[in-house]
């Protein structure tokens, strides 16, 4: 469990961290976010959540070994500009995070085969306080993130309490794109320049 705040814990108050920019909590489609290697199947879900309730008990835990993979889809395209997190005891606090982005065919078994955007070295801040800088010239039309957290600091699972991003949504929504294939095409559907001439002189040939 997070360390719970106190006077002079050096948390921030969250009038101070919305200074230069806003949360993308609300551009993340929460009920879409998934994790590989999580111990509690939707877990993940849960340490995407207000700023002022980081310290907030739920949290999402690694299953056989320390690694995690989170993939965060956004209902509109966003420019992201920081990163805050929370991460357990005892060893448990990620050490190394991964950043890729636009990619939803990333596990373990392809991640090294493809460039992060951004690898971060964390530090254990149980209150939220550091407030990690990303590349924005990366990460200005993100639509899908994936998070790779592939060290801690010792223990056999790793633990995260809170994921917070900040920068500008967009108003532009994403929208599936339907293809409709046809089995058998047929002719009346499409115009054929010369077409009819061509079957005219067919028949007239015989």
């Amino acid at each position: 469990m997070p360390i719970s705040h106190h006077e002079g814990c050096g948390c921030r108050g969250a009038d101070e961290v919305l200074k230069g920019g806003e949360f993308l909590l609300k551009y993340i489609d929460i009920e879409k976010v998934t994790c590989l290697n999580e111990q509690i199947h939707g877990s993940c879900k849960k340490v995407f959540k207000p700023y002022e309730y980081r310290l907030s008990s739920p949290n999402c835990e690694s299953d056989t070994d320390h690694e995690l993979i989170i993939n965060i889809p956004f209902t509109n395209p966003c420019k992201i500009s920081s990163l805050f997190l929370i991460g357990g005891e005892e060893g448990t606090y990620p050490k190394k995070l991964k950043i890729f982005s636009n990619r939803e065919d990333i596990d373990f078994e392809n991640i090294n085969d493809f460039k992060c955007i951004q690898e971060i070295d964390l530090s254990e801040d149980f209150h939220g306080a550091i407030e990690y800088p990303l590349k924005v010239t990366s990460l200005f039309n993100v639509s899908y993130l994936t998070l790779y957290f592939c060290e801690n600091y010792g223990a056999d699972t790793t633990k995260i309490f809170y994921i917070g991003l900040k920068g500008v949504g967009t108003n532009y929504t994403r929208k599936a794109v339907v293809t409709v294939y046809e089995a058998s095409p047929n002719l009346k559907d499409h115009k054929v320049k010369g077409a009819n001439d061509a079957l005219k002189f067919s028949f007239d040939a015989f």
